[in-house]
């Protein structure tokens, strides 16, 4: 798996845009959808406020994709995603490799179909046991989204005492539901603090 990073153009979304975002690039890469562990991370460098996000010269759109789809998403550059009305126009793009965490990594959203944190743990321990994993969970803030099928709700998430290979697999094939709308992805994190925004 690698990251695909685009830059983009300067503009204003809605402050809950994650299905719109799902919808558009996956009607720009269809064949998205044929792959169940590729993922539409959250929009990178947006400032937030009256209720809408702002995109700036350091926003970004990133894709985590299998490495042999990393040359079919060029073909996002230079063109306009409709997000409900919204263009979003999309530049170039880079490719950016996943490295093995120091025994942390950090989910915004992880969403396994329950809102009550006990019940949330108990599944995310279930679904990493299956993988061999045994790490040592935090949760965070709850969250929730609007997605074309009704409420997604959910916690962050941070996952710690990973050896770096099982690190490198949490972040190459996440955890729980809801990959395209940005949730189970995990990235790196520099050490166990409160799992904020």
């Amino acid at each position: 798996m690698i990251d695909v990073v685009f830059s983009l153009e300067e503009g204003t979304l809605a402050d809950d845009h994650a299905s719109a975002l799902s919808l558009a690039v996956r009607r720009a890469l269809p064949w998205l959808d044929e792959e169940p562990e590729a993922a539409i991370l959250p929009l990178s460098g947006l400032a937030r406020g009256n209720g809408v996000h702002f995109v700036g010269r350091r926003s970004r759109l990133v894709l985590r994709l299998p490495i042999h789809r990393g040359a079919s998403a060029d073909s996002l550059t230079g063109t306009r995603l409709d997000l409900d009305g919204v263009a979003l126009k999309v530049g170039a793009s880079s490719v950016r490799p996943l490295f093995p965490a120091r025994g942390v990594v950090y989910s915004h959203f992880v969403s396994v179909g329950t809102d009550d944190e006990i019940e949330f743990l108990a599944r995310c321990t279930s679904l990493l046991a299956e993988r061999s994993l045994k790490p040592q969970l935090i949760t965070g803030k709850a969250r929730e989204l609007r997605a074309l099928a009704g409420l997604v709700r959910g916690f962050s998430l941070m996952l710690h005492g990973l050896a770096a290979a099982e690190s490198l697999a949490v972040q190459e094939s996440g955890l729980g539901e809801h990959r395209a709308l940005g949730c189970g992805i995990f990235v790196p994190h520099k050490s166990v603090v409160a799992v904020g925004d």
